[in-house]
């Protein structure tokens, strides 16, 4: 590994500690060469995973993607960027762990559907909402009648 501002590979490793819910490893490293201090990340190196869209057309799967719709769900909201980074590894591992080289659209929105519901009911209709093209206020109705708590007898 070389240094980003140098150029040089003579470096020594200040702290190690874990990243992203346990992914990967953050190494912070300090250049002898010139003396400036950089981070790196290790993980593991996993079999390329692929999304195929709606329109049939195949991508590969993208994390910083995921990351981007899960964060731009949770503007203004009181989560921790934390939190929402622990949801993407989730689903990450979640769609990692089917075994298959090859997963749908539909799959990575239900995944995502599902942590963005432990994280946050208003994230979960904000995604909802484009996920599954609401195109009436009826639509947000039915989909936060099923976020009610079910209605216990007996109370």
């Amino acid at each position: 590994m070389r240094c980003p501002y140098c150029g040089g590979d003579d470096h020594r490793v200040l702290d190690s500690r874990a990243a992203e819910a346990g992914a990967a490893i953050r190494r912070r490293r300090a250049c002898d060469g010139c003396g400036q201090r950089f981070s790196t990340f290790e993980r593991v190196e996993q079999r390329a995973l692929c999304v195929r869209k709606r329109g049939g057309a195949v991508e590969p799967f993208d994390r910083a993607k995921l990351a981007a719709g899960m964060s731009k769900a949770t503007t203004h909201l009181p989560i921790a960027p934390e939190r929402v980074d622990r949801a993407v590894a989730q689903v990450e591992a979640r769609l990692r762990s089917l075994g298959r080289r090859e997963v749908d659209s539909q799959r990575v929105g239900a995944e995502v559907l599902q942590a963005l519901r432990a994280l946050d009911p208003v994230a979960y209709v904000r995604f909802a909402s484009v996920h599954k093209g609401f195109t009436s206020p009826e639509d947000f109705r039915r989909e936060l009648a099923g976020l009610e708590p079910a209605e216990t007898s007996g109370t």
